[in-house]
């Protein structure tokens, strides 16, 4: 058990190596996700039927 946990945890930073196109999904899922947050606050804040659909409330 001892040795399975020590095989995981190496030092060898080459050992874990990415593919450029996983980084590449990686950066451009975290590009849409951020730039999805921004508008639904910037609609949300300056938007009085958007904020009164997600609150319930009117601004």
């Amino acid at each position: 058990m001892k040795d399975d946990i020590n095989s995981l945890l190496t030092d060898n930073p080459d050992s874990l190596k990415w593919s450029e196109n996983q980084v590449f999904w990686m950066g451009s899922a975290l590009i849409f996700f951020n730039l999805v947050l921004m508008c639904s606050l910037s609609f949300y804040w300056m938007n009085p039927s958007f904020h009164q659909y997600i609150s319930g409330k009117p601004l």
